[in-house]
């Protein structure tokens, strides 16, 4: 059976795996700086003051974070990227059971994605709540048809 859908949910996959891993390796990096400084150096041509207090708020909060679990998010980040590639592996060989775990995986954000258009009703919400609606339908399509090709297989 041909399911070349599930060769670019496993690129999407991949894509996710990447970010994913660089996002580890960004926390590294940012861990061993000083943000405040290097929010200034970045924002010299930008038209918002380093010393502006919501800009000076937020540099605090994730300097804080980085600080005291920084290690914590690149180990979890280095788990989701492992997570997606494994996915993305097995999807791109159709593997039967990364489909269903790519199913189930992407039917949980669903809630998620709900709350955030209640919280924030945007275009970029719902095009994000679209796109995983087609992915899990489609994943489910390839599974219900998978099913009746072992069931006929199998009589």
């Amino acid at each position: 059976m041909k399911f070349e859908g599930l060769k670019a949910i496993a690129v999407v996959d991949g894509v996710k795996g990447l970010l994913a891993l660089f996002l580890a390796l960004s926390v590294n990096v940012i861990a061993k700086q000083d943000l405040h400084q290097l929010a200034a150096q970045i924002m010299q041509n930008w038209p918002i003051s380093p010393n502006n207090y919501y800009v000076n708020l937020l540099l605090t909060f994730v300097e804080k974070i980085i600080q005291q679990d920084h290690v914590l998010v690149i180990i979890i980040s280095l788990m989701y990227a492992c997570f997606r590639f494994v996915i993305a592996y097995g999807l791109w060989h159709k593997l039967r059971w990364t489909e269903w775990f790519a199913f189930i995986s992407g039917s949980l954000y669903i809630p998620f994605e709900l709350y955030a258009i209640y919280q924030n009703p945007s275009h970029v919400n719902v095009a994000v709540l679209l796109f995983n609606l087609i992915v899990v339908a489609y994943l489910y399509w390839v599974l219900k048809r998978g099913e009746k090709a072992l069931s006929i297989m199998t009589k």
